[in-house]
């Protein structure tokens, strides 16, 4: 059972980017096809768990892990495509919220899973509206000499 996802991830990849050309056709989505056959895997191996015919969680986390990663991927995106500032916070609300939602998904703990992803969206809300008023620039230009300024562009640029 733990090697499942070594044949239903190629396995969807490949039903997905067969009817991707046809799905393009009636929405304007841009689905990514491993990232769709990731998420399904794992929501299939998670269902799995909660019935209690699979018991080995490291699978279900690793994928679950990849799906927080693309999360993070089409944040960044979004940030470009709006011109938004500070994708360095973004990146580490996304990661440590999703991080915490896995943890408490995995412990079937659905009020703290609940609390953690509203917190989480909340959180990545309210801290890019706070910090679009000031531009990189700026703030690199305002940094103190306790702040090394190479710290605030390797923040902006770590990938």
């Amino acid at each position: 059972m733990d090697f499942l996802p070594l044949i239903s991830i190629p396995i969807i990849f490949l039903l997905v980017v067969i009817a991707k050309p046809s799905a393009s056709t009636r929405t304007s989505w841009n689905i990514c096809a491993i990232c769709v056959a990731v998420s399904v895997t794992w929501i299939c191996l998670f269902t799995l768990l909660w019935m209690g015919i699979m018991r080995n969680t490291t699978p279900i986390a690793i994928l679950m892990g990849m799906s927080v990663i693309g999360f993070m991927y089409k944040i960044e995106a979004y940030y470009q495509m709006h011109g938004l500032h500070h994708l360095w916070i973004s990146r580490l609300v996304v990661v440590m919220g999703g991080f915490l939602v896995i943890m408490l998904l995995l412990a079937q703990n659905w009020q703290g899973v609940a609390l953690s992803g509203i917190g989480s969206i909340l959180s990545l809300v309210i801290i890019t509206f706070l910090t679009q008023g000031t531009t990189h620039k700026e703030a690199v230009e305002s940094a103190n000499k306790d702040v090394k300024k190479s710290l605030l562009k390797k923040l902006d640029n770590c990938c």
